[in-house]
């Protein structure tokens, strides 16, 4: 775990649905903790339950077994009363934005004030304050239909913000967004974190989120924790087959490749621009034989991956391994590297 205060804890969370076909577990025996200023990920693919997951952090899903602590205090035991108040302290943003289409930009963020009693114009400067924050000050008037996809986003986050939770919850909000756009969302997600000291949770499929955005990252499968640690070691050193298949993608094009000393290198944003390959033939002394590339360009980022067959001199071979880990470039050994 990392160092600090847990702001939220699963202690062996449980969550069974109930179907015509009989019980279907969604999630099982889930304990994670989650430290109080950090942004944090959980990534699985489609079905595997992390949507699930991050409603039962709220209770929006109540855990089938196990414990919820958010702050120190239990929420699975809270009235119903005393559990609407701590979820204030809880936001979320979704897929879909879930923004009232018959209200402005202003009146969406108000909302959860008015809720709240808070005075019309008090919960006007407020939202004002907060859409300014966000890029959006010239939108205030705006309907929902009126503005793009990442301006709606925006308008989600801001309203979020409104009762200044110590908790953000993001539920696929990028997922909806072209590359370019996610970035910029990603972008103002970690300036409230760092501006706010707000905890960040993201859920995603996409492991170019949780690099660019995540300090720690767990890997949600068949309803079970597969693997957690920093995104720095995940990415480095995926050990669990459910971390390999996000880590690198496309193995199964690769898994026919014969060789010696053959590694597995993915490219996926976090990378710098420096002429990798070459620089590690140059820093080696030795070269490389590229067994498998597919790289792509996405809005500028190298995204894919590649084999190589490293040099069958140890020395060589160990060099050319240091490099990459000075690089921080996610590689794997697929088979034992001489």
């Amino acid at each position: 775990m990392a160092e600090g205060k847990p702001i939220i804890s699963l202690r062996n969370v449980t969550k069974d649905f109930e179907t015509r076909s009989g019980t279907i577990r969604a999630l099982d025996n889930i304990s994670i903790d989650i430290v109080q200023g950090e942004t944090y990920g959980i990534i699985g693919l489609s079905g595997a339950g992390k949507s699930t997951l991050v409603r039962c952090i709220n209770l929006l899903e109540t855990p089938t077994e196990g414990r919820v602590v958010f702050n120190g205090e239990s929420l699975t035991g809270l009235s119903r009363k005393e559990l609407n108040l701590r979820r204030r302290e809880i936001a979320m943003i979704f897929q879909q934005f879930n923004l009232l289409m018959q209200r402005t930009a202003l009146q969406n963020v108000c909302f959860p004030l008015e809720i709240a009693g808070v005075k019309k114009e008090e919960a006007a400067r407020r939202g004002k304050e907060l859409l300014k924050r966000v890029g959006l000050e010239d939108r205030v008037d705006s309907y929902p239909a009126q503005l793009s996809g990442g301006q709606k986003q925006r308008v989600g986050i801001a309203r979020a913000l409104a009762s200044n939770p110590k908790v953000l919850l993001c539920d696929e909000a990028t997922s909806a967004l072209d590359p370019k756009t996610t970035r910029s969302i990603l972008e103002l997600l970690k300036d409230i974190n760092k501006e706010f000291g707000i905890t960040i949770v993201i859920i995603t499929h996409e492991m170019s989120v949780i690099q660019y955005a995540c300090d720690r990252v767990a890997i949600i499968e068949a309803g079970e924790i597969a693997e957690e640690g920093s995104v720095d070691e995940i990415f480095t050193r995926p050990k669990t087959k459910a971390a390999k298949r996000l880590v690198f993608p496309d193995q199964e094009k690769t898994d026919g490749i014969v060789g010696e000393n053959l590694i597995r290198l993915v490219f996926d944003g976090g990378a710098s621009y420096e002429p990798v390959i070459a620089n590690m033939v140059i820093k080696s002394g030795a070269p490389v034989n590229i067994m498998y590339a597919s790289i792509q360009n996405v809005e500028g980022v190298n995204k894919g991956q590649m084999i190589l067959e490293l040099s069958n001199i140890k020395k060589q071979s160990e060099i050319q391994l240091e490099y990459l880990n000075e690089q921080k470039i996610a590689y794997e050994e697929i088979g034992e590297v001489k």
